[in-house]
């Protein structure tokens, strides 16, 4: 299998402990060797509960942060991207900001917005943080199923695929950054399962490559 270099958290893994909600023990994830993790922070225009808690409890443990955005088809890019930025400010020393795609709208018009909403978003992060290309996270069979869009190719890639085999490229991309190969993971200071991630690189060069 491959090795875990780091974890992607939301308000899921936060709250998996029943009645309540139960923190992720952030200072036991480093112990365990995680050296990285995504947050989600936003989701359509509204804030994850526990984001900004995530984020100042995960670079507390010492982790290198990101933050991450689900995207909708029910708001517009730019007002998904206020969502995130207004949420937790990411600076130096930080991931640069990941964008979640992983819905298939059901009609061709439905799909071209989806994709001009995360073109919007996109420029409007890019905006925010000095130009830099935001991680795009998607599946290879979604990417297809959305027509393979162009204008993505300077976007470092975080691919999932659950499997002992790396994941086929997507169109428009020449290779992963990050590779999702797990969401059933195991951590210590996680309740539940976690998702893993895998770097295609060494921790050090992705911290000097994909840092703000």
């Amino acid at each position: 299998m491959p090795t875990r270099e780091g974890i992607d958290v939301s308000h899921y893994q936060n709250e998996a402990g029943g009645s309540g909600a139960s923190a992720i023990r952030w200072t036991r994830v480093a112990n365990a060797g995680v050296k990285f993790t995504f947050v989600k922070i936003s989701d359509k225009t509204s804030k994850d509960a526990f984001a900004v808690r995530n984020v100042a409890d995960a670079k507390a443990a010492g982790l290198l942060v990101g933050g991450y955005h689900f995207l909708r088809n029910t708001a517009s890019g730019a007002d998904q991207a206020h969502a995130f930025l207004n949420t937790v400010s990411f600076g130096s020393g930080d991931l640069i900001p990941s964008l979640d795609i992983e819905l298939i709208p059901a009609t061709p018009a439905a799909r071209a917005a989806y994709v001009q909403k995360a073109k919007d978003w996109v420029a409007a992060v890019r905006s925010a943080h000095g130009g830099r290309w935001p991680f795009i996270y998607t599946r290879a069979n979604i990417w297809q199923q959305l027509g393979n869009p162009s204008g993505f190719g300077n976007c470092p890639l975080w691919l999932a695929r659950y499997s002992s085999s790396p994941p086929p490229i997507p169109s428009g991309f020449t290779n992963y950054a990050i590779w999702q190969f797990s969401q059933s993971g195991s951590i210590d200071g996680i309740t539940g399962k976690v998702d893993e991630n895998h770097l295609a690189m060494s921790f050090a060069e992705f911290r000097s490559r994909y840092s703000l």
